[in-house]
C-alpha cells in the first residue's frame, strides 16, 4: 500500500507539473513558488474509547498540536483551468502531529499534495480559501499484542491522510501572506490492517508564506461556454480487507486477524455541467470475501475460516456521483445504497470456545470518497476510501476504467 500511494502522489505531482510548464505564448517564465509554514492546536474528537482513556496513560488523549511546511506554485492563469478555480496554489507538503503520547501512538509524520483555492475569487489584498490535502502517514506505533495491546485506533506503521478545511488569506507586501483559519484531519488504513478505528482531528490553524518572487500577475481571458458533455464508464476495482477476531483458549485471549479479497465491477453515465462540476449515477456489481465470514480456531490459531448462510458474497448497488474536475484530476464523492445482498447471519455472540465472530458488522450503505486521474484521454485509474454509514472506513478501492464521450 505505501508503495502504491506514494506512486499515485508522484504521479498526481509530476501531472500538475507537467500542466503548469505547458504555457501560452503570452508567458514562458517559470511559475512563482512559495514556502508555507502552518501551526495547529486543537482537538483530538474521541470517536472511540481508546482515545477517551482506555489506555496505557488511563487519561483521555484529545489535545495536539502540528506543523507543517508547503512547497507551493502559484498559478497565474497560464492554462484555462488555473483561471477557472481562481488561480489556486498546489504542491506537495510535510506535516508533523504530537498527540503527546508517543508510547501509544508515536510520532506521525506525512507527505501530502495539496491545492488551495478561492471559493468565490480574489479580492484585491484578500481572499477566502478551501483546502484539500491527500497523502501518506507513516511512524504510527501501531497496534501489537504484546508492545501495545490497547491502542486498537491504528493498526499499521502506515495510513492515508486527508486534510480538509477553510481559510482566509490575507496579502502583506509582494511576498508574504498571512493566512488563518481551521482543518479536519483523518487518518485511516481502510482495514487493510485492523483493528482500523482511525483517528479524527479539528483545529484552527495559522500560517505565514513567502514567496520566492514577487507575486504573480494574473492573465485574464474569456472563459467560454461550456457545453454539456456526456460521457459512459467502466471500471474494474480491486482491494483487501482484513476481519479482526477475538479468540480465547484456555481462559487466554488474543486477538487475530483474516486478509479477505474484494472486487467491484462499476458502470455509470455522468454529465457534465460546466468546466468543474460533473454529476452522475451508477450501478456496482461486487464480491466481497468477508461477508458473512467467520473463523474456527484451536490453540489460538485459525484451523478454518467459515461461511454463515449460503456462503453467497455478491451484492450490487446503486449510487450517485459528484465530481470536482480539476484539469485531469478529479475529486469524487459517491453515496450509495445496497439493492441486493444477503442478509447478515452472523449472531451476536459467538459459542464460548472455538468459534470466534468478527468484531464489526458491516453497514446497510456504503460510501466513496477518493481521487481520479486521466492517464489518456479516455483512459483513468483512482483511488478511493470505501466507507459505510457515513463514518467508518471499510477498505481503499485501487481502480482503472475506461469512458466514451459524447455532446
Amino acid at each position: 500500500m505505501k508503495k502504491t500511494l506514494l506512486f499515485l502522489i508522484i504521479a498526481v505531482t509530476c501531472s500538475l507539473t507537467v500542466s503548469a510548464a505547458d504555457t501560452t505564448k503570452v508567458k514562458k517564465d517559470r511559475y512563482v513558488k512559495s514556502l508555507r509554514l502552518f501551526y495547529q492546536a486543537g482537538k483530538v474528537l474521541p470517536t472511540n474509547n481508546f482515545l477517551k482513556g482506555e489506555n496505557e496513560n488511563g487519561e483521555p488523549i484529545d489535545y495536539f498540536q502540528s506543523f507543517s511546511l508547503q512547497y507551493g506554485v502559484e498559478t497565474d492563469g497560464r492554462k484555462l483551468w488555473q483561471q477557472i478555480y481562481g488561480y489556486p496554489t498546489w504542491g506537495f507538503a510535510y506535516y508533523h502531529v504530537n498527540f503527546f503520547s508517543p508510547n501509544e501512538l508515536g510520532s506521525p509524520s506525512a507527505i501530502y499534495t495539496f491545492i488551495n483555492a478561492p471559493i468565490i475569487k480574489r479580492f484585491k489584498r484578500w481572499s477566502i480559501n478551501y483546502e484539500v490535502g491527500f497523502g501518506l502517514t507513516y511512524n504510527w506505533n501501531k497496534f501489537d499484542l504484546e508492545t501495545n495491546p490497547l491502542q486498537y485506533a491504528i493498526g499499521s506503521s502506515n495510513t492515508v491522510f486527508i486534510d480538509a478545511g477553510l481559510n482566509a488569506d490575507i496579502m502583506l507586501g509582494k511576498r508574504f501572506n498571512l493566512t488563518a483559519g481551521f482543518t479536519f484531519t483523518h487518518f485511516s488504513n481502510g482495514a487493510t490492517r485492523v483493528p482500523n478505528l482511525g483517528i479524527n482531528l479539528m483545529a484552527p490553524r495559522v500560517g505565514l508564506k513567502y514567496m520566492f518572487k514577487p507575486r504573480p500577475e494574473f492573465i485574464k481571458v474569456e472563459v467560454p461556454k461550456y457545453d454539456d458533455n456526456w460521457e459512459y464508464i467502466v471500471l474494474l476495482a480491486g482491494s483487501s480487507k482484513q476481519l479482526g477476531f477475538e479468540v480465547n483458549s484456555n481462559n487466554d485471549s488474543t486477538y487475530v486477524a483474516e486478509t479477505y479479497g474484494v472486487f467491484t465491477l462499476s458502470t455509470g453515465i455522468n454529465r457534465q455541467i460546466s468546466h468543474k462540476v460533473k454529476f452522475g449515477a451508477g450501478l456496482d456489481i461486487g464480491i466481497d470475501g468477508s461477508y458473512n465470514s467467520y473463523i474456527s480456531y484451536e490453540d489460538n490459531i485459525v484451523t478454518e475460516r467459515l461461511n454463515a448462510g449460503n456462503g453467497n458474497k455478491l451484492a450490487v448497488g446503486a449510487y450517485g456521483s459528484f465530481e470536482l474536475v480539476i484539469h485531469k484530476l478529479s475529486l469524487i464523492i459517491q453515496p450509495g445504497w445496497y439493492l441486493y445482498r444477503e442478509e447478515w447471519q452472523i449472531p451476536d455472540t459467538p459459542p464460548a470456545e472455538g468459534i470466534a465472530y468478527p468484531r464489526r458488522v458491516p453497514g446497510g450503505s456504503y460510501q466513496r470518497v477518493g481521487l481520479k486521474y486521466h492517464i489518456f484521454d479516455n483512459i483513468f485509474a483512482g483511488i478511493n476510501i470505501r466507507a459505510y454509514d457515513f463514518s467508518i472506513a471499510d477498505y481503499i478501492e485501487w481502480n482503472v476504467g475506461y469512458r466514451i464521450e459524447w455532446k
